[in-house]
């Protein structure tokens, strides 16, 4: 659907926007969206996937512990939705020759609040065995990071292992991403005209600063003594000339 969202074959995406068909009420778009991104990453070797999810964990100026193993993961598993009683979106388990492993356990938010003061915490500390926190990572990707924050500053259970991301922090890590992999490449591209679809958009400055035009005619005022009145435009030197001024103050 990526394709034909990006190539304006399908106007689905405007769903994500608000968008309702007659009737229509109720709208998975978190869960769509989950899917529609993450789904083919699925598919692809697990050197491929590891660099996405390395990205987003190895933050730019952001130390983790544990950190990630040297080396290149060997297999990776993604499983959507899994429950234990509790259920996040995404829970991604990365494998090294070595035996380490790395679990990265994955919310995604859109239009919608947690569910839940303690959603995340509850994610954390119910899904996650005593054992599998001490390899892991909590993901919480969303519009903006506030509930985030509001949940570590209120019960902070991950000791440094909860990672917030903006969607927009989310496209800047993907243009950050250096492959070889065909594959990786084409779904970079393809979400990045996807999230451009959906107001995500990384500001990318100015091309240029032109400078202002030169008004023919000054602008026209109402002064209450004189009645219209034009305001000269000041006049500058054309060379002018550097001068030093020195202040010097004796000591008494």
């Amino acid at each position: 659907m990526l394709h034909a969202f990006n190539q304006g074959k399908s106007h689905l995406y405007r769903r994500y926007l608000g968008h309702r068909e007659m009737g229509e009420k109720r709208v998975c778009e978190e869960d769509e969206i989950t899917a529609l991104l993450m789904g083919p990453l699925d598919y692809m070797p697990a050197s491929a996937v590891e660099l996405f999810w390395r990205g987003l964990v190895e933050r730019q100026g952001h130390r983790i512990s544990p950190g990630f193993p040297s080396a290149t993961a060997s297999h990776v598993r993604m499983r959507f939705w899994p429950r234990r009683g509790i259920e996040p979106d995404l829970v991604v388990e990365l494998g090294w020759a070595s035996g380490e492993r790395r679990i990265l356990l994955v919310e995604f938010k859109w239009n919608a609040p947690l569910s839940g003061e303690w959603q995340l915490q509850r994610q954390w500390l119910e899904y996650l065995t005593e054992e599998e926190r001490a390899d892991a990572y909590h993901l919480f990707i969303a519009p903006d990071i506030s509930s985030g924050l509001n949940a570590v500053s209120s019960h902070d259970v991950w000791n440094g292992q909860l990672i917030l991301h903006s969607w927009i922090s989310v496209l800047n890590g993907l243009r950050h991403i250096k492959t070889e992999y065909v594959g990786l490449q084409s779904w970079i591209r393809q979400t990045e005209v996807f999230l451009d679809k959906l107001g995500i958009v990384r500001f990318e400055g100015f091309h240029g600063l032109g400078m202002p035009p030169t008004l023919v005619r000054s602008p026209v005022f109402w002064r209450p003594l004189g009645g219209f009145h034009e305001i000269v435009a000041p006049s500058f030197p054309t060379n002018p000339i550097s001068t030093i001024h020195c202040f010097w103050n004796p000591t008494p």
